[in-house]
């Protein structure tokens, strides 16, 4: 016989059960479903190549607390792991956690999983990775990670530096690197691409790697070369080559012969060498687009009528400019001025160290539009060029760098919905290790993001990696009193089975992870 709620309140209340270190109610869904991405793409292999089980298990637990609870925060996953299916053998406590990060994974170790994981994500054939990097802001203090540097949305706090190799077939994270926030970004550059270069000889693939603008430097190409990595950049508009190869392929580029009507732009490739001294040969891929033109005419003229603006009121005002504040206004308007005196030099770094120079001054007098050097800027307005160190036509170097934003989308994920907006430990070695499980955490979102694509090509709204995540969370079990046993009371709903199928998880999958709770 089973007591019920009247025998308790009535007979005995001293009798009540302790409460259990698993509710009543858990999660299975989304545990099924990790469990099933994590050995089918290779990563639990991976993790167990050079971690114990216990490591490799919690890693994975704290990765699927970071999708399920959209939370960075581990103080939080013990309430979160009693209703949840976990990988580990118990739910471990914020404290356990704390000292795990501190000290139990070296820094070698992740390095080693970095080299093992990204050599896994090379294939045969032809592979273009995606590069870039994005800041971290931090108060803690005292940490060697934790340094200033140029954080986009407040100068004045401390950062650290992460960059992400992305595969730009399916997004899927190929490879991270951790620098202090003080580290500019060529020199991390640096650094990934001696990593990425000693990964080219594994295979028989040609490794094609794609960055913005801001990593494009003389340094950085000799890199690639010197590493046998391809490259696809864009060049900076105001580079000598730029100008160069759009004074003499300009008008040629806008023919009817080079357009291009699947994006409705004009291209054309020529050949010509990148640097001064460049003794390879290398593959420009010049691209023009009317709408594109409108938008740099737009951002041009609003941005000259604000300097304008700024101009005039220095000259109503008779403010005195020293010499460099003057020549920011020389490259747009003709001026007229005299010298007016000296000012304090308040050049950066002046200030700190306690130095008082004085520089030149002076003041504008007059001031008009210089029209001949406006209009030969505007001859400029809507192309891109493209470089490249293979051989490629317009069209398949205009589509391979479209994709490039595939590494913001996943800096996007960590930062909204990983909970990567903050670091939240304080030492450097805890960096490092939340740094890693944030990595694993990035590879599965990236994994239920890919694998259940076609859901979304007809539902979108309903089929988002949120919504997902959620639904699989629904799937859960429920303990028998009786037996203390979990099982299942419900059938999976129509989208549920929908989305196990793109993961290819069964209800047996589901059955008989609640046999093992």
């Amino acid at each position: 016989m089973v007591p019920n709620s009247n025998y308790f309140l009535i007979f005995a209340k001293d009798q009540i059960p302790e409460q259990p270190n698993r509710n009543t109610n858990i999660s299975v869904g989304i545990y099924a479903a990790i469990r099933k991405l994590a050995m089918d793409s290779g990563l639990t292999e991976e993790l167990l190549k050079v971690f114990s089980e216990e490591e490799a298990y919690l890693m994975l637990d704290l990765s699927m607390f970071m999708l399920s609870a959209k939370s960075a925060v581990f103080q939080e996953y013990p309430h979160w792991g009693r209703s949840h299916a976990i990988f580990s053998e118990s739910v471990r406590s914020d404290s356990y956690i704390s000292r795990f990060q501190k000290g139990s994974i070296s820094l070698s170790r992740i390095n080693l999983f970095n080299e093992l994981w990204a050599k896994r994500a090379i294939d045969d054939g032809k592979l273009y990775f995606c590069y870039d990097s994005t800041n971290i802001n931090s108060q803690s203090e005292g940490v060697f990670l934790v340094q200033k540097g140029h954080a986009k949305d407040d100068n004045s706090l401390e950062q650290v530096n992460v960059d992400y190799v992305v595969r730009q077939r399916d997004g899927l994270p190929v490879t991270f690197r951790v620098f202090p926030g003080a580290i500019i970004d060529m020199v991390e550059a640096t650094e990934m691409l001696k990593f990425l270069g000693t990964l080219k000889d594994l295979k028989n693939s040609s490794i094609t790697i794609i960055c913005d603008r801001g990593y494009m430097s003389e340094d950085n190409v000799q890199r690639m070369d010197d590493a046998s990595l391809n490259f696809l950049l864009m060049l900076k508009s105001n580079m000598n080559v730029t100008k160069d190869l759009l004074k003499k392929y300009a008008a040629s580029v806008r023919s009817s012969a080079h357009y291009i009507p699947e994006s409705d732009q004009y291209g054309m490739t020529v050949t010509d060498q990148l640097f001064v001294g460049d003794t390879r040969t290398r593959y420009f891929h010049i691209v023009w687009s009317s709408d594109r033109e409108k938008d740099d005419r737009k951002t041009f003229f609003t941005k000259l009528a604000a300097k304008e603006l700024r101009l005039r009121r220095k000259i109503e005002r008779k403010e005195q400019v020293t010499y460099d504040e003057m020549m920011d206004f020389a490259d747009w308007f003709k001026l007229s001025s005299t010298k007016a005196g000296t000012v304090p030099d308040n050049k950066k770094g002046r200030k700190a160290s306690g130095e008082t120079k004085e520089e030149e001054s002076y003041v504008i007098n007059s001031a008009e539009r210089d029209v001949e050097n406006i209009d030969e800027c505007a001859k400029k307005f809507g192309f891109r060029i493209l470089v490249s160190s293979e051989k490629m036509d317009t069209r398949e170097a205009m589509e391979a760098y479209s994709k490039r934003d595939c590494v913001e989308k996943v800096f996007s994920a960590l930062k909204s919905t990983l909970g990567m907006e903050k670091i939240g430990v304080y030492s450097d070695d805890s960096i490092h290790t939340k740094m890693l499980i944030w990595f694993l955490a990035a590879i599965l979102h990236s994994l239920i993001f890919n694998r259940t694509m076609e859901l979304r090509e007809k539902d979108r709204k309903s089929f988002t990696v949120r919504s997902i995540i959620n639904l699989l969370e629904e799937i859960s079990a429920d303990e028998d009193l009786n037996t203390g046993k979990y099982k299942r009371r419900f059938k999976p709903i129509r989208k549920q089975n929908r989305i196990m199928k793109c993961l290819g998880v069964t209800i047996d999958d589901i059955d008989s992870c609640i046999d093992k709770l």
